[in-house]
Order: structure tokens, then sequence, then C-alpha cells
């Protein structure tokens, strides 16, 4: 099954998976060490990791990651482990030659932040001679661009401009594509004063009700309006992020490769599989559809004309979680 991944990887456009790990250990711990770095399918197909921060510093009743003494020396850990680990890897991405690593909903994090940066970068450099190259989960809906913490990172992104704080409905009725790329330009124009990297990200659509049922999480339906085409929102949103992408990196992510529980995949579907809008308390009565390798053959028109019109570029590289195995 990693083969076909890596084949689909491939064949479409798709030249870096960021991988969700948990820590030291894990499912995906080994699967990524064991499997799919040393697969002989890998080929061009670069890995790198998305820190998974909520479930490895905690999370707090006001939705924020305090950071302590304590979490602080949890980072600093798996870092160390990181290091030895993948970094090394021939496999691994690298941005200047400096293994990239996604720390996730770093928007969230709340103490000090500087300090936490700092930490992880002084133990590796001097216990490894490395210097990483982090790219902070900064962008986002609720918050507006703060250019202090947006300065403590190589570069920033924003794993998805979704936001339970946003008007519900098809992004086509709601103005959400108009605002989103407002709210996205904001950052990326605090990002270019501070010297930092911007990562622009595209998504085909959300649903978190199967892993938060009764959530205050609305569906973004993958539909820009009921009588769109299913991939609507994806091409809308490859069209905003790739008029955003940072002319010295190059790099732009796609949320997700495989993360079925909040309905954000792009990897193939089953043909032969009915239209449904059931059951409701899953879908908010939106009309789901097998869409085949439609969105992979998106991605992959997309790239062609995108570098076409920017040749030489470093990479596209979709943002994934763990590639099923």
């Amino acid at each position: 099954m990693i083969a076909q991944h890596y084949a689909w990887a491939q064949a479409y456009g798709v030249d870096v998976f960021f991988c969700s790990w948990h820590g030291p250990g894990g499912y995906d711990d080994g699967t990524i060490r064991d499997d799919l770095l040393p697969s002989p399918a890998r080929g061009p197909t670069k890995i790198a990791l998305l820190y998974e921060s909520l479930q490895r510093l905690g999370i707090e009743s006001d939705a924020r990651i305090e950071l302590t003494q304590a979490s602080v020396a949890t980072m600093v850990a798996d870092f160390d482990y990181m290091a030895r680990t993948y970094f090394g890897d021939p496999g691994y991405y690298r941005i200047d030659g400096r293994p990239v690593v996604v720390v996730y909903a770093s928007r969230i994090f709340s103490g000090d932040v500087a300090g936490l940066i700092h930490a992880v970068r002084t133990h590796l450099i001097d216990t490894y001679g490395i210097d990483p190259y982090l790219i902070g989960d900064e962008v986002n809906w609720d918050n507006p661009p703060d250019p202090a913490r947006i300065a403590l990172f190589d570069a920033i992104t924003g794993y998805t401009p979704y936001s339970r704080t946003q008007q519900s409905g098809p992004a086509g009725r709601t103005g959400w594509l108009e605002s989103t790329g407002d709210r996205i330009r904001q950052f990326r124009r605090v990002a270019a004063q501070e010297g930092v990297g911007f990562v622009p990200g595209s998504l085909p659509g959300f649903d978190s009700q199967a892993i938060r049922p009764g959530s205050d999480e609305w569906v973004l339906p993958r539909a820009v309006d009921p009588l769109g085409a299913p991939d609507s929102l994806f091409a809308a949103t490859l069209g905003l992020a790739g008029g955003l992408v940072d002319p010295a990196l190059r790099l732009l992510t796609v949320t997700s490769w495989n993360e079925w529980y909040e309905d954000s995949q792009i990897e193939p579907t089953a043909a032969g599989a009915p239209l449904t809008a059931a059951p409701a308390a899953l879908t908010q009565g939106y009309a789901f559809a097998p869409y085949g390798f439609t969105f992979l053959e998106d991605l992959q028109r997309f790239k062609a004309s995108w570098e076409a019109a920017a040749p030489g570029s470093r990479a596209l590289a979709p943002a994934s979680s763990l590639p099923a195995v």
C-alpha cells in the first residue's frame, strides 16, 4: 500500500509528505521510520514531520497550549529524538540543507514562545550542529498576525483556514473565500516584513462531525455552492494559494492527503459509490460525492500550469496526514 501512495504522489505532483508525528515509539513514528523513509518505492518523494503539539504538550480548557518547564523539556527531547532518528536520512525534506519540521498549532502556544523556540534550536545546534527549519502553524482566522511570534520561525503556514467562528455554509454563499484570502494576505505581509518565509495552503473541504459529534464545528462543503462541482472549493483554494507563493520558497501545501476523519483528504476514492447526504448528523445535509482521482488530477493540472509560469520551482509540497499502510 505504501508503494501505491508513492506512485500516486509521483504521478500527480506531490513532492513531500508532511507526516503527522505524535512522539517517539508510537504507530506513526514506527511507520515513518521503518516503512516510509526506507521504502524502495519512495523515489524522489521526500518526508518531513508535522509535530503534533496538542498531543505532545497538552491543551488547556481555554484551548491554549500553556508552555511550562515540563512542556518545553518535552519538546526539546522530542526534537532531540528527531535529530537522532530522522534528520540524517537522505529522504528527509530539507530547505537550504536544514531539516524541516512543521510545528502544528503554534498559533495557540501561550507563555514564553520565544524561550521555547530558543531552547529547541540551541539544543540541536549545540548537540548535533543542526539548525532545524521551523515552519510555525501561525496563519489563522481567529487572531491577527503577531510580528514578534512570526519572527521566531523560519517560515509560517496555516494548516487550515477553517474556523468554527466563521459564518457557516458553502464558501460561495458566505464570502468565505474573500475574507479568508484577506486574512491570509495579512499574515503574508507581516511575514515578509519580518524576513520570514510564507507557505500558503489549500484544502478541498472540512467535516469533523465524525470525530467530534455534536460540536459547534460546521461543515465546510467541498462545493462552493449547492450546484457547484465537488472539487470547486479545492480549485478555488489552489488558485488563492498559488497567487501567494513565496518566491524564495516556491512551496505550497494541501490539507490533506488522507485525513479522512476531518474530510480534508484528496486521496482517491473507490469508483461507483453513490452520492449521499446521509447520515445528516455527520454531513449537516450537504451531499458528498465519490470523486475518484478528481482532486489529484486538479493538483496535477495546477502544478503543471504553475511551474510553467514559475520555472525552476523548488517544490510543490502538499501537506499530509500519515499515508495509510
